[in-house]
């Protein structure tokens, strides 16, 4: 029973992954996701703030707040690794710029899956990972979904409106059943986080990054919004590949990586929601 909970654990996790690029490609076209892309003034500052600042903000981090081990070494990948995959639903919640989102989140996880096997060697000595081994899974949970659901409203509009409400019961129904599978099977883990700085290390983290990336967005409140909650989403597709291939006998730094994910959830879908949505609306 126990072993049937943690594969629909699981399961949850990689369906809402795909379900939210899924869902998010029949709201946008192909050149609405790839016009982003064309603005340089954009793309600079998101590659300063998630692939520059934000990096250096979590070594800093781990220099001057060094954790135990394993917890600061899930705080180092989940803070280098760029690209969330739940970044357009975080950004629909907010009400703010969709399509960007999209687009952004593509290229900073190329870009992730690029730069990480260089620079992990780096940041964590004695690690060491393929690239392909980082774009295997990333590309079937997110690219391909994406490109379905894009190509889906490319031919047929009419179709991609009918397929969207249904298809965003399903990755809220899986987000659900993450969240509760999550804490009910790993609650005794979580609790054991606490007083190890692991929890206050993701909570500084998540709200550096969005004043980051806030700060740097352009284009009204909407763009700064946006490029806040991109930035703050940090990519744990990525992070927890790299953890179970260099760190599977240390269960800490791949539950730390969620812990991070966990703060995220807690405080940036809230804040889109409460606090952003109403405003960005109305713009």
């Amino acid at each position: 029973m126990l072993e049937a909970l943690h594969v629909v654990l699981d399961l949850s996790i990689a369906v809402f992954i795909a379900g939210v690029l899924f869902a998010a490609g029949l709201e946008v076209t192909f050149d609405q996701v790839l016009t982003p892309l064309k603005n340089r003034a954009l793309v600079s500052r998101a590659l300063l703030a998630n692939v520059v600042l934000a990096p250096l903000i979590v070594y800093g981090m781990s220099v001057f707040f060094p954790l135990e081990r394993p917890f600061m070494i899930g705080v180092l990948l989940y803070g280098f690794a760029a690209g969330a995959p739940y970044t357009p639903k975080l950004v629909a919640v907010a009400a703010g710029d969709v399509p960007n989102s999209i687009g952004l989140t593509m290229l900073l996880t190329i870009l992730t899956i690029l730069y990480m096997p260089m620079i992990l060697p780096f940041l964590v000595p004695g690690t060491e990972i393929g690239i392909w081994e980082i774009a295997k899974p990333l590309l079937l949970q997110m690219f391909v979904p994406l490109v379905i659901g894009l190509s889906i409203r490319h031919f047929s509009e009419k179709t991609a409106a009918k397929a969207h409400k249904p298809a965003n019961v399903i990755v809220n129904l899986s987000l659900l059943v993450f969240l509760v599978l999550a804490v009910m099977l790993h609650h005794e883990d979580l609790g054991a986080t606490f007083g190890t700085g692991a929890v206050t290390s993701a909570i500084v983290l998540t709200l550096v990054t969005f004043v980051l990336g806030y700060l740097l967005g352009t284009d009204g409140k909407k763009g700064k919004a946006t490029l806040g909650l991109v930035t703050t989403a940090r990519n744990i597709g990525a992070a927890a590949t790299i953890a179970t291939a260099n760190f599977g006998d240390e269960p800490k730094v791949l539950f730390t990586i969620a812990i991070c994910m966990f703060v995220v959830f807690a405080l940036a879908f809230p804040m889109a929601k409460l606090y952003f949505h109403k405003r960005l609306s109305m713009q």
